[in-house]
C-alpha cells in the first residue's frame, strides 16, 4: 500500500469546492485525513485567492490511475484550464511507502509548491498510527 498526499484547492466557490473533493476522496478511497483549507493568493497570475488543503489517504492504486482518476474529477467539478478562475484542482504532492523514516525535511524537500509544505508536514506527523 502507497500513503498518497494530494494537494487541492479552488478559487471559484473555494470553500464547496474543497468539500466537495474531501467527500468523492473518500467515497473513491475510504479514509482520508484532511487539514484545515487555508487561503493563499494565486502565483503566476492575476486571479481571484485560493483556498487550499492537503489530504492523504492510503491506497494500492496505481500512481498514474490516480493522477488520471484526479484529473477526471476536476473535469466534473468543473475545471476549465483556459480560464484563469479554477473550479477544481487535485495534485499530487507525494507518495511514500513507509513515513517513519522521513524527516520533515525530507518531505517537505519533496512538496514544489512552497505553501503546501507546512500543511504536509504538519498533516503526516498527526495522522493516525496506521500510516506510519
Amino acid at each position: 500500500m502507497t500513503i498518497y498526499v494530494l494537494g487541492i484547492g479552488a478559487n471559484v466557490n473555494a470553500q464547496h469546492q474543497c468539500r466537495l473533493m474531501l467527500h468523492r476522496l473518500r467515497q473513491a478511497f475510504g479514509e482520508v485525513w484532511a487539514t484545515e483549507l487555508v487561503t493563499t493568493r494565486a502565483v503566476g497570475i492575476d486571479a481571484p485567492d485560493y483556498v487550499n488543503g492537503v489530504v492523504c489517504f492510503e491506497s494500492d492504486i496505481e500512481t498514474q490511475a490516480l493522477l488520471k482518476w484526479c484529473k477526471a474529477l476536476e473535469v466534473q467539478l468543473g475545471r476549465d484550464r483556459s480560464q484563469k478562475l479554477c473550479a477544481a484542482d487535485i495534485d499530487l504532492l507525494l507518495s511514500v511507502d513507509r513515513l517513519e523514516e522521513l524527516t520533515d525535511e525530507d518531505i517537505a524537500s519533496q512538496v514544489r509548491e512552497p505553501w503546501f509544505r507546512p500543511l504536509v508536514v504538519r498533516l503526516l506527523r498527526h495522522v493516525p498510527q496506521w500510516l506510519a
